[in-house]
């Protein structure tokens, strides 16, 4: 079977088609305090390494206090995140049920533009079939026509 194309070939994205960075720039967006906590957490680690590397023990020490606490912020972040926008966005579809339902919407759009064709196949055939009627029409007529004019000639010529 040949592909025919669709007028709804090219619409937004699938859900496979949504890229890592697009997701998580999404998710960023709806709990920022948690990739903030991330990367404090790990700007503190890197600090308390050098510090070990130099020999600067209550450095390091000051700075492993600090991850603790970040990595404290950043759960609590993260749970007080989920429960807050949880609850926010209850009544909201998540971009995933979204991808779903246009997925869903794109199906029975085609599958109406399909049932649409076979209507238009199914006129075509119609018209065609009167047509070929009509023309069987105006052959017998034609045929009767020549009969008649056979005939009058015949009696013209006698």
């Amino acid at each position: 079977m040949s592909y025919v194309p669709s007028s709804f070939d090219n619409l937004s994205q699938d859900e496979d088609q949504v890229s890592f960075s697009e997701k998580f720039i999404r998710q960023c967006k709806q709990q920022p305090l948690v990739p903030l906590g991330a990367i404090l957490t790990t700007a503190a680690v890197t600090l308390a390494a050098k510090n070990v590397k130099s020999g600067n023990k209550t450095g390091a020490q000051k700075w492993f206090r600090w991850r603790v606490a970040l990595q404290t912020f950043t759960l609590v972040a993260l749970i007080g995140g989920s429960f807050i926008y949880g609850k926010k966005q209850q009544p909201q579809i998540d971009g995933d049920e979204l991808l779903r339902q246009k997925a869903k919407m794109r199906e029975q759009l085609w599958i109406e533009e399909l049932e649409r064709r076979d209507q238009e196949i199914a006129n075509r055939k119609k018209r065609a079939e009167l047509a070929r009627q009509k023309v069987k029409e105006m052959e017998k007529e034609s045929s009767q026509l020549q009969k008649e004019l056979q005939e009058l000639e015949s009696k013209i010529k006698k």
